[in-house]
């Protein structure tokens, strides 16, 4: 519960069924004035605030897995590590076929069948040997050996440039 948002939309509703009363109180006639029609109006209103605060996450609390920081998060995984045994906590999980990348330029999250990013519209390299994904047989796959990203059996490819320590000879 957004407990902000339904806040704003209870103050609006009372402030509505005060300008609906008030014409009544003051003159005692119940006849349509200005202030009716927009106390009827801004109840309406209110009313919607209220309900779209009482049906959203509150970003103060909920976080997408905590991405932002949330320390309720951190703590339920903190308590959720110290059930586990020492063995089961060893485990490294390796990552799925269709898992979702990040990407390396802008660190977008992209989706395990989309090409390129959709941020900066720079191709995906695959996971493993690093060469461009192409799109072959309606699936994303590497390029070279013509398998899906996950099942790639390319040799690595070392990072280009120079290596470190290397002596540059310049000819004469």
């Amino acid at each position: 519960m957004n407990r902000s948002l339904a806040l704003v939309g209870l103050v609006l509703v009372i402030v509505a069924i005060l300008l609906v009363a008030l014409p009544f109180l003051v003159t005692a006639s119940t006849g349509g004035t200005p202030l009716l029609f927009g106390g009827a109006l801004l109840f309406l209103v209110g009313l919607a605030l209220l309900f779209i605060g009482a049906t959203s996450p509150d970003p103060k609390v909920t976080t997408v897995g905590g991405l932002l920081g949330n320390p309720i998060v951190d703590e339920s995984r903190r308590a959720e590590e110290e059930l586990l045994s020492p063995a089961e906590r060893a485990v490294r999980y390796a990552p799925g076929p269709k898992e979702p990348v990040n990407c390396r330029y802008c660190y977008t999250v992209i989706p395990w069948n989309i090409l390129d990013c959709p941020r900066c519209a720079r191709p995906r390299l695959c996971r493993n040997c690093g060469k461009r994904l192409f799109l072959l047989a309606g699936a994303v796959r590497c390029g070279p050996c013509v398998r899906d990203e996950f099942y790639c059996n390319c040799p690595r490819v070392r990072p280009s440039g120079p290596r470190p320590g290397a002596i540059r000879r310049v000819g004469t």
